[in-house]
């Protein structure tokens, strides 16, 4: 027969879920840092075989990198923070922005070939792009996975019949 789970296993796999929602908060945390750390470092550099009108276009692409890449880690940040209180909400949030990360990261990885691409040459670091993009969204999936699993219980309701 299936017995309802009890009380103590059922709080065991709360403590189980909530812990795991602050082991993600070291991660989401390097992950706001690394994304600051490009942010404000990442070179803004035209190719070079393009006229000045043209370097105002690739300047300003990166321009908006930048500031997505900071935008991007504040997020991290906020979401590290509610991850290491064990809130539940923590990882739908993580799950977005990593998401958006990710999305980033493919955008980034046209730009960059493209600029290449410009200046006749190839852009290795691209398949850095797309390595962080396929980390990124298996972090969302986990972060889906435990904001589900942190879903609060169903309470059965009694039959009014009896």
């Amino acid at each position: 027969m299936n017995e309802p789970p009890s009380a103590s296993t059922e709080r065991a796999a709360r403590l189980f879920v909530s812990d795991a929602i602050r082991g993600s908060a070291l991660g989401l945390l390097i992950g706001g840092g690394v994304c600051l750390f490009f942010g404000f470092t990442l070179l803004v550099d035209p190719p070079g075989s393009v006229s000045s009108d043209e370097a105002e276009f690739w300047r300003a692409w990166d321009h908006v990198f930048r500031w997505s890449l900071r935008i991007i880690g504040v997020g991290f940040l906020v979401v590290a923070a509610l991850a290491g209180m064990g809130k539940r909400v923590s990882m739908l949030l993580a799950a977005i922005v990593e998401v958006v990360f990710a999305l980033l990261m493919l955008v980034m990885m046209v730009e960059w070939t493209i600029e290449a691409r410009v200046d006749g040459t190839w852009e290795y670091s691209v398949m850095l792009l797309i390595l962080l993009a396929v980390i990124s969204l298996s972090g969302a999936r986990r972060s889906w996975e435990l904001y589900n699993a942190a879903r609060p219980a169903v309470v059965p309701m009694p039959d009014e019949d009896s």
